[in-house]
């Protein structure tokens, strides 16, 4: 009796303390959501008239090298601005859902999906935008960096526009 009291306790024990002690996957996820979520917000929380102010905080959330694309991206962005004389700001960003779809010792990818408004003084009216990203991360010194993003489709983006009928029927497809 008394030894199957301590097996079930052993067992309960078991499976039980692990997940109060969480694992180190579980604080990576949650790193993971956490960095994709300052990520889509630093990216989108922007005035091209103060570029450090920018180039700072988003140095803070890249790998080393993708840093140095970014700054290449920045800085060709902004001398197109000032070519033609335009100033962009972007803010008001707000982020609608992440998903971790991926996630290893060393590296994981996740989707973000986000909405931020752009404006210039250019237009008359602000732009309300909508993203979906999908961000991978690097672990590097222990911290998650992004080490790259790229824009992924909406759904409704990527619905099919309404088919055009065929002058020949498909097998099967004359009702008979």
């Amino acid at each position: 009796m008394v030894l199957a009291s301590l097996g079930v306790l052993l067992a309960v024990a078991g499976v039980v303390l692990p997940s109060f002690g969480g694992d180190d996957r579980t604080g990576d996820r949650e790193q993971v959501t956490s960095r994709a979520s300052d990520f889509a917000v630093a990216m989108n929380t922007f005035d091209f008239s103060q570029p450090e102010d920018y180039r700072k905080r988003i140095k803070t959330l890249l790998t080393p090298g993708y840093y140095k694309e970014f700054l290449a991206n920045s800085e060709a962005t902004e001398e197109v601005l000032a070519k033609n004389k335009v100033s962009l700001k972007s803010g008001d960003a707000k982020v609608i859902g992440i998903a971790v779809q991926s996630i290893d010792s060393d590296s994981a990818e996740a989707i973000v999906a986000f909405d931020a408004s752009i404006s210039s003084d250019k237009a008359a009216v602000t732009a309300p935008r909508e993203f979906r990203w999908k961000i991978a991360f690097a672990k590097t010194k222990g911290e998650w960096l992004v080490s790259r993003f790229e824009s992924v489709g909406t759904v409704e983006s990527q619905v099919a526009t309404e088919p055009t009928p065929s002058s020949t029927p498909s097998a099967g497809g004359d009702g008979q």
